[in-house]
């Protein structure tokens, strides 16, 4: 089934398709206005259509159009050498990234099992101006399709050291985590963090690269397999799962999970620092799971594409609105994606 295969290399466990494939959740290196790209001034971009990854300086002090450049990439706190984060017993913040319009939040999550669990926030962000200077950056969450504000970063500060981009800032939640049913404790305070190295393809990446055209949020429009499964049976396979059957002794017995809402449309988000986004909506567009993962390129004709290390997919079809590709996963299972992209 898609949702399990996609991630589970079985058919798409759309629960997990973070193993299968890159909701955005964010992530997304590209604006709204991406199909009209504009070339990066700073020389070291060599001309790319990318947003700037070498913006630096003090938030407060620059207008929205500036400070979306600085804080533009993924910035690594749980990692980072000079982390100042508080020391939060059962929650790690790893790395918040934000690309031209989205952010992702990733948290590793203690459980009873003594081992992490992974859990993520995505969203919209937004610049709140004052004089024409940023004072503070807005994150928000949907619920129910609804944008709520979750949490706010402010006194945001980028120093470039030798190529060495590193960050401070302070981030007040307003929520409770488990209004977003994460479990967690309150991670509000101040953090410094580096800004991890883009993929190389950003530099003097042109409007008619792939690398350009597949780093932004998409929807699956249409899934098909070899073993007959499409779309609709993909979305219907995330609140199946397979019970005791009396009749032959085994748990090959497909029934639906009670209480399990059925999705409505299945997101993927690819940004150019190698974060992808899963997300798995109800009808109102509102998250009912979030998944992270890393991609990467296979080849210099960026055609095939490599998923958490694991699977390769290839390219049969892209431009800036609709994206094809094809793969082999587990036990020889054949598989083609259709994904169009999402204004």
């Amino acid at each position: 089934n898609l949702l399990k295969k996609l991630n589970s290399y079985n058919k798409i466990n759309m629960k997990n398709f973070i193993s299968t494939f890159l909701i955005f959740i964010l992530i997304f290196s590209c604006s709204k206005d991406n199909d009209v790209p504009v070339v990066t001034s700073d020389a070291r971009m060599k001309n790319s259509v990318i947003t700037d990854i070498y913006a630096s300086g003090k938030v407060s002090e620059q207008s929205a159009a500036e400070a979306k450049k600085t804080i533009f990439g993924k910035w690594n706190v749980g990692g980072s050498k000079t982390s100042t984060s508080k020391n939060i017993t059962d929650c790690i913040f790893n790395y918040i990234e934000f690309t031209d319009s989205s952010y992702i939040m990733s948290l590793s999550i203690s459980s009873d099992s003594g081992s992490p669990e992974s859990g993520s926030i995505f969203g919209n962000y937004n610049l709140v101006e004052e004089g024409d200077l940023v004072t503070e950056v807005e994150l928000f969450f949907s619920v129910s399709g609804e944008d709520i504000k979750i949490a706010s970063l402010t006194n945001i500060e980028v120093i470039e050291t030798a190529s060495r981009f590193d960050a401070t800032f302070d981030i007040n939640f307003i929520i409770d985590f488990d209004e977003i049913n994460i479990i967690c404790s309150d991670l509000s305070g101040n953090y410094s963090a580096d800004k991890e190295a883009a993929m190389d393809e950003t530099i003097g990446a042109s409007a008619d690269s792939n690398h350009f055209k597949v780093i932004r949020n998409w929807r699956l429009s249409s899934y098909s397999d070899s073993e007959g499964y499409d779309l609709s049976a993909a979305l219907t396979d995330y609140c199946q799962q397979e019970d005791y059957n009396p009749d032959t002794g085994e748990y090959d017995l497909i029934v639906l999970i009670p209480g399990c809402t059925i999705p409505s449309t299945f997101q993927v988000n690819l940004s150019t620092f190698g974060t992808y986004v899963t997300m798995t909506l109800d009808s109102s567009n509102s998250p009912l799971e979030i998944q992270t993962g890393t991609w990467e390129w296979v080849n210099a004709e960026q055609t095939q594409f490599k998923v958490d290390n694991d699977w390769i997919g290839t390219i049969s079809s892209l431009s800036v609105t609709n994206w094809q590709f094809d793969s082999v996963e587990d036990e020889g299972l054949t598989a083609s994606y259709s994904f169009t992209a999402v204004p």
